[in-house]
């Protein structure tokens, strides 16, 4: 962690610090969740139970990376900051529906809103870029360094015999390691087309409840979740 922490520093040094002699490109796409992170499990639906399985639907992302060049035509050091987010999948809007048709059974007025993922990853890295002439270009990098993981609060509540029950789930934030790999196209230095894969690390999930709602799901010991993930995406040069 002490090293992780270590790494965010730099990269946040880099950023501030560079701006003046670095390209910057901001990035715009959609997010595409892999493995564990993609799929739905009931029996092993990290929110609720003790399993891996977050059952995030597709989603989308921004960012923004700088590249300052080392002396080598072409390499550059890259330093990306992102933000992702994930909702739902149609497994787990499902399993919501069912909890909040129970709730409708129970009393009326039914209120809930579900959980969503937030992913902010830092990375420093490197990246080659060869232009066939000054118009176009391809290119690939590779990064690592750490993400911060956002839950949204689950909330959820219910009118019985005229009196308000309510209950909310707060899920703490984490950090993991993270590395990314990418390529893409760029057009006339000013338009970059990519692909890239982030993992951004396993952590566990870890929620602390408020309210009189018993039922309320809930993550058991041993609940973790693993975003990883493929971004398509078009970037901006500046």
């Amino acid at each position: 962690m002490k090293n992780l922490k270590s790494l965010m520093v730099l990269a946040l040094m880099l950023f501030v610090g560079g701006k003046m002699m670095g390209q910057g490109t901001f990035f715009i796409g959609g997010t595409f969740p892999m493995q564990e992170f993609g799929n739905y499990d009931n029996s092993e639906f990290a929110l609720s139970t003790s399993g891996d399985n977050a059952g995030a639907g597709i989603g989308f992302n921004a960012g923004i990376k700088w590249y300052f060049n080392v002396g080598v035509k072409g390499l550059n050091v890259l330093l990306s900051v992102d933000g992702i987010y994930n909702g739902m999948n149609t497994g787990t809007r499902e399993f919501y529906k069912e909890r909040k048709e129970v709730l409708d059974r129970i009393g009326s007025n039914v209120e809930m809103t579900t959980p969503k993922y937030i992913n902010v990853p830092a990375m420093l890295g490197l990246n080659y870029t060869y232009h066939f002439n000054p118009n176009f270009g391809i290119f690939a990098e590779a990064g690592a360094g750490g993400n911060a993981r956002f839950i949204t609060n689950y909330t959820e509540g219910y009118t019985l015999l005229n009196q308000k029950h309510n209950a909310k789930v707060k899920y703490e934030t984490a950090f993991s390691f993270a590395w990314q790999a990418g390529i893409g196209i760029e057009v006339a230095q000013s338009l970059v087309i990519g692909c890239s894969y982030y993992d951004l690390g396993k952590a566990d999930v870890i929620a602390n409840k408020t309210g009189e709602v018993l039922t309320t799901p809930m993550p058991a010991d041993g609940a973790s979740i693993h975003p990883s993930m493929f971004l398509v995406r078009i970037g901006f040069c500046f």
